[in-house]
């Protein structure tokens, strides 16, 4: 018999296992390419992140030195001709209280900063957090003191001679906008020191010229509180709602005088939190119940102003350092000669017109203008000895730099 074979055919390919070990291993290579690649992609865009951190650094010292005559960093990157590269955000925060700066840049998710002490870029942002120096409650209405984002300055320290001293927020609408210290009461005479302090005798029954002599004895840089620095304080204590008796601003009325006697009788409260006392009551030599203010103009003679260059009723809205108002109303005169005004609103945020009537916390505004007189006048502020003419914005310009009297006392400011 013959013998048949049945040859088979040989097959070629891949079992089910073999291709998903094929699969596989491709997946890892595409892993592997994938991550190197976007490893590649990272490190370019922080090569790129910190040369464009890095030159902006550069072009920010150059305006620093050359470009600002205060040696100042710049508010704004526009300002130092700071342009990144493609694909590169940058977001500068400039601190005008210590003259610093934080930028930050990202690009594709990555993000580094640089700080004017440390120019090394390093990964992160500025973050969220409120820098030190300022506040985030809010400020009177009617000026800009917003620094990206951060409002308003104020200063970090306070003098350690003089007492209790408190930190007011800046304004830029006085030219006050890095802010300053107040001494929280009316200065008491301590061993000859001008020195705020919640009870005591105040130091009263001082002229103009010597309450500006205390004050600025106590330190350097201590002066008598300006116009432009009492101005500040009452425009942040008339936007904040706890400061009005309606418990919002503009509703009720913000705090009045009273004739009874008591340190610290009147106090408001600022957007940082801080609180400063005025002296309320009849004449007495214990309490300070009107304040001396140094006036700083372009007209400024130790600290007064001459009746010629007074608010008048021609020109009843008063805008030198009382701009934040729309007027003082219309001002009528008395018997005396003197000009008498109500402020129409206090600032912008109370939306509205609030007409003061001397009863409602504004106060108001006593001119001693004489046509053609160059006789200096002195600026007194408060007048809390009484619910129809005390306020946070009552002003007197009658009374001579020489006249000294038992309620008049001073505050410093630094």
């Amino acid at each position: 018999m013959k013998s048949h074979k049945h040859v088979r055919g040989l097959q070629n390919g891949f079992t089910i296992v073999e291709l998903l070990v094929v699969i596989v291993v491709i997946g890892i290579l595409a892993a592997v390419t994938i991550v190197a690649f976007g490893g590649v992609q990272s490190k370019a865009r922080i090569t790129v992140l910190k040369s464009d951190l890095s030159s902006a650094a550069t072009q920010l010292d150059i305006y620093k030195v050359s470009g600002s005559t205060t040696e100042s960093y710049p508010a704004d990157l526009a300002s130092a001709g700071v342009t990144p590269s493609s694909g590169t955000t940058l977001s500068y925060t400039y601190f005008v209280g210590d003259n610093s700066y934080c930028l930050a840049g990202t690009n594709g998710g990555v993000t580094f900063k640089v700080l004017s002490s440390s120019q090394n870029p390093v990964a992160g942002d500025c973050g969220s957090s409120v820098p030190a120096g300022y506040e985030t409650a809010p400020i009177a209405a009617g000026a800009s003191t917003s620094f990206n984002g951060y409002s308003p300055i104020e200063p970090l320290t306070c003098p350690s001679a003089g007492g209790i001293w408190i930190a007011v927020p800046g304004n830029s609408l006085y030219g006050t906008t890095n802010g300053f210290c107040v001494q929280k009461y009316a200065a008491s005479n301590v061993s000859s020191v001008a020195t705020s302090r919640a009870t005591g005798a105040r130091w009263t029954a001082v002229n103009q010229p010597t309450a500006k002599t205390n004050a600025e004895a106590i330190t350097s840089g201590s002066h008598l509180l300006s116009e432009s620095e009492w101005m500040t304080i009452a425009t942040n204590a008339a936007a904040q709602p706890q400061n009005w008796s309606g418990g919002s601003v503009g509703s009720g009325t913000l705090p009045v005088g009273s004739n009874t006697a008591s340190y610290g009788g009147v106090s408001v409260v600022l957007s940082n939190g801080q609180t400063i006392a005025f002296d309320t009551g009849t004449s007495s030599s214990y309490y300070a119940s009107y304040e001396w203010t140094c006036y700083t103009g372009t007209n400024a003679n130790n600290c007064g102003l001459a009746a010629q260059n007074q608010p008048i009723p021609a020109n009843a809205y008063y805008t030198d350092q009382s701009s934040i108002f729309t007027s003082y109303g219309s001002l009528a005169t008395n018997g005396s000669g003197y000009y008498y005004g109500d402020p129409r609103y206090a600032n912008s945020s109370l939306g509205a017109y609030v007409n003061s009537s001397r009863n409602n916390g504004l106060g108001f505004l006593r001119s001693s203008y004489a046509s053609g007189s160059g006789t200096v006048f002195t600026f007194v502020r408060g007048s809390w000895n009484g619910a129809n003419s005390s306020g946070l914005f009552s002003l007197y310009i009658y009374t001579a730099q020489t006249y000294a009297h038992a309620s008049y006392g001073f505050r410093a400011a630094f």
